[in-house]
């Protein structure tokens, strides 16, 4: 079940979108409220799952790595979920999602070298989860403002025990 939430969650997640790194101290200042209060508003946002903090980074400025988005038809839709769940496995998915549209899933892949590593990642990996009967790629050519977290495959072991 969603949970909506409220003018002070929302400020709150404001100010850790903008600045990951300020101060629960800091936090509760530009909000007006106690420390305390700060603090179970974020331990209570991270258990409900709305909330994680985490470092990103801008594919764009890195000069070794290459973001795409696949959007995949499946054979049934019944198995929408088993297909995202082991697509969200693969080490270069970032992340991936069932849409509305002419794809049943869109995914994105981060990826370090040459259009080799996503020819890979295209003909061996994705058909190795089974069900998808179609597949298009969009190579991101150039954007503003995204970060996104790195996948397995380029993160390395750090993030397998997230």
């Amino acid at each position: 079940m969603k949970k909506v939430l409220d003018e002070l969650d929302r400020r709150l997640v404001g100010l850790l979108t903008s600045d990951g790194r300020m101060s629960v101290g800091d936090i509760a200042s530009c909000l007006g409220v106690s420390t305390p209060t700060v603090r179970s508003r974020i331990k209570g946002l991270e258990q409900t799952g709305l909330l994680k903090i985490s470092g990103l980074i801008d594919p764009a400025k890195h000069q070794d790595l290459t973001t795409a988005l696949i959007g995949l038809n499946i054979i049934s839709q019944g198995k929408l979920p088993e297909v995202l769940e082991r697509l969200e496995k693969l080490e270069n998915i970032s992340w991936a999602a069932v849409v509305t549209g002419r794809y049943d899933i869109m995914a994105e892949v981060v990826f370090q070298g040459e259009m080799d590593e996503l020819y890979r990642i295209t003909s061996i990996d994705i058909p190795k989860v089974g069900n998808v009967v179609k597949s298009e790629t969009f190579v991101v050519m150039k954007s503003n403002s995204k970060w996104v977290r790195l996948p397995r495959g380029i993160a390395g072991d750090q993030r397998e025990n997230l």
